[in-house]
């Protein structure tokens, strides 16, 4: 059944309009007779590719995906990282609220689900409250700060954030691809904004009152799980508790899941949306996000 879906599926490439002018390359994976629509917010560093897999298993279930390239990212990119002006806060006040705004307008009257994936699921809430959100599902999301990061990789990530990124910057004007950090190139200002937000998790609050978007994450009332796994060192249960405090109004939960009892090996920060996962782990998202619409077709 689930072949005879995927042959039914479309991928409709799309550029995503942002407030501030600028355009990000999306894709959209559509079934015959989608039920809902679903935006996966990216980490840092990933390409909207790493997420096909996750998506298209998605779409397969009845949701009209939508995956992006952040703008300086992937093919979201106009120019070379070290000359690239974006920031990470862009992305936020920006970048997050066209990708759910456009798939709204995509599929009008569909209910919308979210999938954030560390930073994107950090500012998942700053979409346009008037959106239609059912659920929000937080996969390896947390605060990001190094002094709640498991040993050893915390040590680490100060020295990323004191030595190695500054050094970086200094000498080739952006963050590369390579043995320090195995993501997109990042540009300087992104840069800036994250090291800020790992080095100090108050700063994660400042800039968004500073933005004035405070009142969105009060807002953001629909039911959000996080779940995380227990080998991830960065998305451990303390940081995850820290980044569902911000979502205040809303009914939350925390899920650890125990790589050792999926039986698919590490999986890390980035490993439940690996292929490996997808029979043991994501039809659990899908069953979650998909839970009212189930409730409502029983109580009909």
């Amino acid at each position: 059944m689930a072949r005879d879906a995927a042959s039914m599926t479309s991928q409709r490439p799309v550029r995503l309009r942002t407030a501030d002018g600028k355009l990000l390359s999306g894709v959209f994976l559509v079934p015959q007779a989608p039920n809902a629509v679903m935006v996966i917010n990216p980490a840092t560093g990933y390409r909207k590719d790493f997420y096909l897999p996750f998506a298209e298993a998605a779409a397969e279930n009845g949701w009209a995906v939508l995956i992006y390239d952040y703008r300086g990212q992937g093919e979201s990119a106009r120019c070379h990282p070290r000359r690239e002006t974006a920031r990470m806060l862009d992305w936020a006040r920006y970048d997050i609220p066209a990708a759910a705004e456009a798939a709204c307008q995509a599929f009008p009257g569909l209910p919308l689900d979210i999938v954030g994936h560390s930073i994107g699921g950090q500012f998942a809430a700053l979409i346009d409250p008037s959106l239609p959100v059912r659920r929000l599902a937080l996969l390896s999301a947390s605060s990001g700060y190094w002094g709640e990061q498991s040993a050893p990789l915390k040590y680490f990530a100060w020295a990323f954030w004191r030595v190695f990124g500054p050094a970086y910057l200094l000498l080739r004007g952006h963050i590369p691809k390579g043995v320090f950090w195995r993501g997109e190139p990042l540009p300087p200002r992104v840069w800036a904004d994250w090291r800020d937000f790992g080095v100090n998790p108050e700063c994660f609050r400042d800039a968004i009152a500073e933005l004035g978007l405070t009142s969105r994450y009060e807002g953001f009332t629909a039911p959000v799980r996080a779940w995380t796994p227990d080998d991830d060192p960065i998305a451990n249960p303390q940081s995850v508790r820290w980044l569902l405090e911000r979502y205040e109004n809303a009914q939350t939960e925390m899920k650890l899941v125990s790589h050792e009892d999926a039986g698919r090996g590490a999986l890390g920060h980035d490993g439940l949306f690996r292929s490996k996962m997808a029979d043991v782990f994501w039809p659990q998202v899908f069953r979650w996000l998909s839970q009212d619409a189930h409730r409502l077709a029983r109580s009909g």
